[in-house]
């Protein structure tokens, strides 16, 4: 009705029919356009929107033609290794923070973690790698649209995609495929031990791969498709980083946890590495060194979580423990919790609403008692929950590394000059805490 009154005023004044057809199709584009999309998003990211909640990506096995031109252009890409964006933003350096995200075929929860990226403070000094096991022309497309960072692609190789009817995928002789009729056959599922096995992969390309992996010193932030984070990850790594040089023996840095209301976010705590934490997991080449002259324990554990895998690598660590850093307030979050990356993102939104996202003072917390340090522990399955018994599947995992230098460089660092630090223990004898404070930023407390 209203409507109609607009029109007809519009009319009688003399303005154009075309002029109002347009004025009103740009009022109903740009309402739908919030109400899918959601209004929370800049209008200028609705470009990585493309996927509705229904969407899926084909698993249709690819024919011998396809799979070939597909296998011919991951073993490309990986071979080139172009980064893009480069003229933009600068060459990668030795410090240069990198965010690799493992991906399937998620597509719609990968387009919200883009997004969330984007508005990431300080993400254009970063390298985004996308580390695929699954070759898809409508994902690759989206990635290519990222303008806000560099970014490249690579390739896991040994994909189920790629080798749909051999190992590493499912090998006819095991007993998911249908064309096994012996009676002892593998219980492997391929489909489940490439998870594990990518995850493995790209740490090992990332770190000894790449043209500038021989002088790397920076930090690899580990995340997924179904990962979403918020606008203050990359300030949180600062302060990260700057209490490794404050308390010492800390091997990794941890931005994701189970979210809880009313958690602390200028808190950082110092605990034993376990899952769940490992959402956006993070730590330097030093400690991949050490990793990987333990890789045997990763690559033999009988278990497809590769989270529990690297908490039995860890066990071995000097202390049968590894510490970490962490963000008490969480600042990767997933959107596998919910049906779609569309709801995610939304309830993610209106959960965080007013948020105190880049405290200005950042708190680092050790919990002592009178026997000493506390903290969590770690309880060790005595065995891994099963699912990566087959022997090929270790010779797979072990394999990148056999040539690897796994030799320690004593001389690798990954703290870099900063501003001083203010250390200010608690008068409780009973905790200690310490305050990581940029000096050149002091203010009151």
């Amino acid at each position: 009705m209203y409507l109609k009154v607009i029109i007809n005023r519009a009319r009688l004044n003399g303005i154009p029919i075309y002029c109002i057809v347009l004025v009103v199709t740009y009022l109903v584009v740009k309402y739908y356009s919030s109400t899918f999309k959601g209004s929370y998003i800049p209008l200028h990211l609705h470009k990585y929107l493309n996927f509705s909640e229904s969407f899926k990506v084909s698993s249709v096995q690819l024919s011998p033609r396809d799979l070939n031109i597909a296998a011919t252009s991951v073993e490309l890409v990986n071979f080139e290794r172009e980064v893009f964006n480069e003229k933009r933003f600068g060459n990668v350096g030795a410090e240069t923070t990198i965010i690799v995200v493992q991906v399937h075929r998620d597509i719609e929860r990968l387009q919200y973690l883009i997004v969330s990226l984007a508005q990431v403070h300080y993400i254009e000094t970063t390298l985004l790698i996308f580390s695929h096991s699954y070759f898809d022309e409508a994902i690759n497309k989206m990635i290519k649209k990222i303008t806000f960072c560099r970014f490249m692609q690579i390739f896991y190789p040994f994909s189920v995609q790629l080798n749909p009817n051999k190992f590493p995928g499912i090998d006819p002789e095991d007993c998911l495929s249908s064309q096994t009729s012996k009676q002892f056959c593998s219980n492997r599922d391929a489909r489940r031990t490439e998870y594990k096995h990518h995850w493995w992969w790209k740490a090992y390309f990332v770190f000894n791969k790449l043209d500038w992996s021989d002088k790397y010193r920076g930090v690899v932030i580990f995340l997924d498709e179904s990962n979403y984070v918020l606008p203050d990850l990359l300030y949180m790594l600062r302060y990260s980083k700057r209490s490794l040089s404050v308390v010492t023996g800390i091997s990794v840095m941890v931005f994701g946890r189970p979210y809880f209301k009313d958690l602390d976010y200028d808190l950082l705590i110092i605990d034993t590495w376990r899952p769940p934490y490992d959402n956006g997991l993070a730590f330097n080449k030093t400690v991949w060194k050490e990793i990987a002259a333990l890789s045997s324990y990763f690559c033999t554990y009988d278990d497809l979580s590769w989270s529990y895998s690297l908490l039995n690598l860890f066990s071995r660590f000097r202390g049968g423990h590894v510490d970490m850093v962490s963000t008490m307030a969480p600042r990767v979050l997933t959107t596998s919790l919910y049906s779609t990356g569309h709801e995610a993102a939304e309830k993610i939104h209106m959960q965080l609403k007013g948020a105190p996202y880049f405290p200005l003072t950042v708190k680092a917390a050790l919990v002592y008692s009178s026997t000493g340090r506390v903290d969590s522990g770690v309880n060790l399955p005595s065995k891994g929950t099963g699912g990566w018994s087959d022997l090929r599947d270790h010779l797979l995992c072990l394999d990148p590394l056999s040539t690897a230098d796994q030799t320690t460089d004593a001389t690798a660092d990954d703290t870099t000059t900063t501003p001083k630090f203010v250390i200010l223990p608690q008068i409780n004898y009973s905790s200690a805490v310490i305050v990581v404070e940029d000096t050149m930023k002091r203010r009151r407390l």
